[in-house]
């Protein structure tokens, strides 16, 4: 027992100096947490030093690589001067020359490689390998391919990239950070890292490219994308503004918005939401446990949910539901071919115009049926099931629903 009080006392000992060390230290105006923030490496580059600085002439160059796959360097894009790409590496330590990036042209290929960095930096409240960043001024002349990869450290463009050929960013645990960029391929991947774009356009020769876009834990954040378009990210959000051309976008658990598209569009989540606005074309919408909203449809949609809710709104409509146990709501402006929707345990409430013209069948097993034509319908002794046409039907227009515990609605706007 005495053995015992004497080891909690140096303890508390141990723990009273080192208390007073970080006082002592934050006095004298030093950061305990400089180079860490949130788990994350600072990046604040006060008192980094140029420690590389190389000028390449762009004449018959159609391809950069800038590859930083062994260390953790941010990497920046500025419109240079001229026509010459310049590179200027900066880094927290003064490196020897077997640290430095190497800087070499192959044929028309200019490539960039970091080096693994052995240097340990260490004192009283951090410890790791420095860090450091990488500026590339590139002509806004150049059209050719452009490929960037860091391993944790950020990519940031602060010009427009224009481009004819391809372009690729990926970061393990960076951000990508990009405004305006045209290319013939677009691709982006971030780990653990966000990427955020302000427009893609692939369609700068007149046929749409591919704009491959992934993170696994990153939110992804795009105002305007052009061409066929494939987003991916596990459990990040996907938010885009207006995209034009098919697209195909997928989520484990993060929720997906997207503004307004144009074009074919395949949606998918588990347990995230789904909110598609306005726009044309063909809708697939499938989640587990997420809601299901579709804002201004005009084409045929095909949505499935296993718990979630789903609600539509749109201007011509024709499409199908499946859900288990989410409800279904449903506002049609014009109906312009069938609509199949089935539930097991959820109510379906659906909203027509008076003059809509179609065929009608509903199903329920205990639940009630009500619509504003019940004059045209034959129901069952017990009243959970109804058969008719309202109105003539020379378009031939058709709404099933079916349904276990659930009411079924028919509402005139």
């Amino acid at each position: 027992m005495r053995n015992l009080k004497i080891g909690l006392l140096v303890m508390l000992c141990i723990l009273t100096v080192f208390l007073c060390g970080i006082f002592a230290y934050g006095m004298t105006g030093h950061n305990i947490y400089r180079g860490f923030r949130g788990g994350y490496y600072s990046r604040d580059y006060a008192g980094m030093h140029l420690v590389l600085e190389k000028e390449v002439p762009m004449e018959g160059i159609d391809s950069i690589s800038i590859f930083y796959s062994k260390n953790s360097n941010d990497i920046y894009l500025y419109e240079g001067q001229g026509d010459v790409l310049a590179i200027k590496e900066y880094n927290e330590f003064e490196l020897n020359e077997n640290e430095l990036s190497t800087v070499s042209v192959n044929g028309s290929r200019i490539e960039v490689k970091g080096k693994k960095r052995s240097r340990i930096r260490a004192g009283f409240f951090h410890f790791g390998y420095g860090g450091g960043y990488t500026e590339v001024w590139l002509p806004a002349s150049y059209k050719g391919e452009l490929a960037l990869a860091t391993s944790s450290g950020n990519i940031t463009s602060e010009m427009d990239l224009i481009l004819e050929k391809d372009l690729s960013a990926a970061s393990t645990s960076g951000e990508i950070t990009m405004p305006d960029v045209m290319a013939g391929n677009v691709s982006l991947a971030s780990t653990s890292g966000n990427v955020r774009v302000e427009k893609i356009d692939t369609n700068g020769n007149g046929t749409a490219g591919d704009i491959n876009i992934a993170t696994t834990s990153g939110d992804i954040a795009v105002k305007q994308l052009v061409g066929e378009t494939n987003i991916a990210s596990t459990s990040g959000y996907v938010n885009a503004e207006t995209i034009t051309g098919n697209a195909q976008i997928a989520t484990t658990s993060g929720d997906i918005t997207v503004q307004h598209i144009d074009g074919n569009a395949a949606f998918s989540s588990t347990s995230g939401n789904a909110k598609i606005m306005e726009g044309s074309g063909d809708r697939s919408v499938s989640t587990s446990s997420g809601d299901v909203t579709i804002d201004g449809a005009d084409g045929l949609w095909k949505i499935h949910t296993t718990s979630g809710e789903v609600r539509v709104t749109g201007q011509n409509d024709n499409g199908s539901i499946e859900t288990t146990s989410g409800d279904v709501n449903l506002e049609v402006v014009e109906l312009s071919g069938r609509l199949d929707i089935n539930t097991s345990s959820g109510s379906v409430n659906v909203k027509l115009l008076q003059d809509s013209t179609f065929d009608f069948s509903a199903e329920t097993t205990s639940g009630d049926i009500e619509t504003f034509f019940d004059d045209d319908l034959k129901f069952s002794k017990r009243g959970n099931s109804a058969q008719g046409t309202h109105g003539q039907n020379q378009q031939g227009n058709s709404i099933r629903i079916g349904t276990t515990s659930g009411d079924v609605r028919i509402m005139k706007y």
